[in-house]
């Protein structure tokens, strides 16, 4: 019984680690996708999407990035 619970309790252990290294990376995704926007105008909302193998659908790319394209825009 003691090797099913520290089985359990190490896969929770790495569940909560891939969790939290999920979120790590997916914020840096939403950097990233705000810089590419800005520095790469010529590229639309479907070419990303695809660039991106779909990780974000292009709803979610001009939430993620529409506020800083529109503040880019105002200081031009």
């Amino acid at each position: 019984m003691s090797d099913v619970v520290d089985d359990l309790k190490a896969e929770v252990r790495a569940a909560r680690k891939a969790t939290n290294a999920r979120k790590i990376h997916a914020a840096r995704v939403k950097t990233l996708l705000i810089r590419l926007r800005l520095e790469k105008p010529e590229l639309t909302l479907p070419e990303i999407e695809d660039l991106i193998g779909r990780f974000y659908d292009r709803a979610t790319i001009s939430r993620i990035t529409a506020a800083a394209i529109k503040e880019s825009a105002n200081e031009s």
